[in-house]
């Protein structure tokens, strides 16, 4: 299905259950979106066995219904690889989707997409939200992969939106309703960094967003805690938009909430208008945090697009759940059936996962790479690093794109840019314009839509964290799109990180805080600290920022193109009296990354990763991280 104008988007629903995909199917949908046992990024929800899955797709197609079946968490090599039965456990759990006629596949994971599309060549293909799809050169690129759907960041506004539906190859789905996170999908790693080790992008998200915080003016100190998206109130707008797809959120709730939402939408869609107050009040004492928003749509950011679940709200879903017209009903809804009942024909994959050629982790001594969040920050330490000792050691340098000023000489051939984490199409032309005013030839990129725009300038390609490669297949890619050299998620632990076959240059973050949260909001601005109200491209508040949960723990908080809010880790990793920790997993580069330090401690921090000091004494707060 293409983007065709005023037709009436597809209804996608969510199903943690089959009662909620038979709720769905009840409430009107075209398509039920769900997920198994494994490769899911709901796992608390209750998901479905393998026979269940089968028997799920065989009920929506007798109902003229789509099964699209979710991979959207990120994988390891292990993960991927062939056990001794000559394929892994999640291929074969795509292969037992696929023969039971699944009709798509949602996906985070690069690399894994890149085998299900070699070895199930007739199934579609859509690009998970955790890919964080949000511009018209994603689209672009996500279409060379061979998907042929984009699930866009939900933190797009309409004109943004019509950019990217006329513009891109893809089709698009766009989120209507339910939960938001705080960041921008598949670029949160807050629950991971808490020390749980809970990875959101591995579908066990601990929620860290809906905690309180302290020096926050607004929300009670739940700084973070977003309401839940509606836009029930913007059909006839979405209906002319014409994404292909309408997708609502909610695999983590009950039958009833399923076909209550579900039934509004489709009633507004078939009937081309908006919902009415009635609808609408019906909709929050289903489920709501405090109301609705709709501030990203309507590009109204501000503090009163956050909430959290009061008693009131409770009381009310409580209520609603009694009332006689909701769906709930005792005993199963199904019967089982056996997969080769219900295959469509299409044939089974045998053939065992390709490894890539291994390269062998040579045990050797990483060169540095060196991060700093402002010139004035570098400056301040530049003589320092100019000497000899120090400077052998540096492999590149990487300063903000705004702000740039005149490289010294000496550095011109080390030091590349760090281009913004976010840029929506209505950005593209401004933040091109920067980069080709720039002398530097290399450019750090933390999404896959940015690689055109640094391509473009004549820039190298740097990866950043955020592309979350956790596998060779992952790299693989990259590195046929140009990358040279990239640093692995800060989520692997050392063992998965030797794993990795290294077709490109890898690294890790050795030293600093790690970014966790990228908000499309000014958290500072909502804070009262930022006084722009209106536009600018950064926020005015010169000083750091720091969010701060119930342990004390201090999150930095500092601003980025767009007036977005980068959230940091309350602590550093620290591996420099750990080296041997990472000289084994045949690492090119280290990463030492520095955020709100002073000139005298980042020289220390330098001199305890370049220079072979004994005694190191580690900062008085820190992680090891690589868990």
């Amino acid at each position: 299905m293409k983007n065709n104008k005023y037709k009436i988007p597809e209804l996608l629903a969510p199903a943690g259950s089959f009662d909620a995909l038979c709720a769905a199917v009840q409430g009107g949908v075209d398509a039920v979106y769900f997920g198994g046992k494994t490769a899911n990024a709901r796992n608390a929800a209750r998901n479905f066995t393998d026979e269940e899955i089968a028997c799920a797709i065989q009920f929506l197609h007798d109902k003229d219904k789509l099964a699209y079946v979710t991979l959207n968490t990120l994988h390891t090599d292990r993960e991927i690889n062939p056990d001794n039965t000559g394929i892994s456990e999640l291929l074969k759990f795509a292969e037992h989707c696929y023969a039971s006629g699944a009709d798509a596949f949602i996906l985070q994971d690069i690399g894994l997409s890149q085998i299900v599309r070699r070895y199930f060549p007739e199934i579609k293909l859509c690009a998970s939200t955790q890919m964080s799809g949000h511009n018209t050169d994603s689209s672009r690129r996500l279409s060379e992969l061979g998907f042929s759907r984009m699930v866009i960041a939900r933190e797009l506004d309409l004109e943004n939106l019509q950019s990217l539906v006329a513009n891109s190859p893809l089709e698009i789905e766009m989120f209507v309703h339910g939960a938001l996170c705080s960041s921008h999908s598949g670029r949160c790693f807050m629950s991971f960094a808490l020390g749980n080790t809970r990875s959101a992008n591995r579908g066990m998200c601990a929620q860290p967003c809906r905690m309180q915080y302290r020096q926050t003016s607004y929300n009670n100190g739940y700084a973070l805690s977003l309401k839940d998206l509606c836009l029930a109130n913007h059909i006839e707008e979405i209906i002319k938009l014409s994404p292909a797809s309408l997708k609502i959120e909610g695999r983590m709730k009950p039958p009833e909430y399923v076909y209550n939402v579900c039934k509004i939408y489709r009633t507004c869609l078939d009937e081309n208008r908006n919902a009415s107050k009635q609808e609408i009040d019906f909709l929050s004492k289903i489920f709501s945090r405090q109301g609705f928003t709709d501030g990203y749509f309507v590009k109204s950011l501000s503090s009163h697009m956050y909430g959290v679940r009061t008693d009131e709200n409770k009381q009310e879903s409580r209520d609603y759940a009694a009332l006689p017209n909701t769906t709930r009903r005792g005993g199963s809804v199904w019967s089982p059936v056996k997969t080769e009942q219900i295959s469509d024909g299409r044939p089974r994959v045998i053939a065992p996962t390709t490894e890539l050629n291994p390269r062998k982790n040579i045990k050797i001594t990483p060169k540095l790479c060196l991060m700093f969040n402002s010139y004035n920050q570098f400056a301040a330490v530049s003589e320092y690093i100019k000497n000899d000792e120090v400077f052998k050691r540096i492999y590149k340098i990487f300063l903000p794109l705004a702000g740039q000023t005149k490289i010294p000489q000496e550095f011109m051939k080390i030091t590349g840019v760090k281009m913004p984490y976010v840029m929506f199409d209505s950005e593209r032309e401004q933040i091109a314009n920067l980069m080709k005013s720039t002398e530097i030839n290399c450019a750090i990129i933390d999404n896959i839509g940015h690689i055109d725009i640094a391509k473009e300038s004549g820039c190298e390609l740097f990866g950043d964290f955020g592309l979350n490669v956790t596998n060779s297949y992952t790299l693989d890619e990259y590195k046929k799109m140009g990358f040279k050299d990239i640093i692995l998620s800060p989520e692997l632990n050392f063992a998965q990180i030797r794993d990795i076959n290294k077709t490109a240059n890898c690294g890790i973050i050795a030293y600093g805080r790690t970014h966790v949260i990228i908000s499309e909001n000014c958290l500072i601005k909502n804070s009262g600290a930022c006084k722009i109200n209106n536009g600018g491209d950064f926020c005015a508040y010169n000083s750091n920022f720091y969010l701060t949960d119930k342990t004390g723990a201090e999150f930095l908080v500092q601003s980025d193109f767009g007036h977005r809010s980068i959230i940091y880790n309350s602590v550093p990793v620290y591996l420099a009296d750990k080296k041997d920790l990472y000289k084994n997993l045949g690492l090119f580069f280290i990463v030492l990354n520095f955020t709100d330090e002073k000139p005298d401690q980042i020289k220390k921090i330098i001199a305890d990763y370049a220079l072979n000091k004994d005694n190191i004494k580690p900062p008085q707060k820190f992680t090891r991280g690589y868990k």
